[in-house]
């Protein structure tokens, strides 16, 4: 296997993982160390991105 075919799969595959588990861990501190407001609003950002993050899959799905 060649080296571009390594790094290629490497963006694929490893990189979304990373961002995933960085985005898990970086959620749970916030939510940790925030007053009952600041959840509030974590929980309505989650829930905003959540709703445009399945439209998007949605829409691509039958684009």
């Amino acid at each position: 296997m060649s080296i571009r075919i390594i790094i290629k799969h490497m963006i694929k595959f490893v990189l979304p993982i990373a961002i995933f588990i960085a985005a898990v861990y970086g959620i749970s501190y916030f939510w940790t160390n925030s007053s009952p407001k600041g959840k509030k609003m974590i929980a309505l950002g989650l829930t905003i991105a959540l709703m445009i993050g399945i439209s998007l899959t949605i829409y691509l799905i039958f684009d």
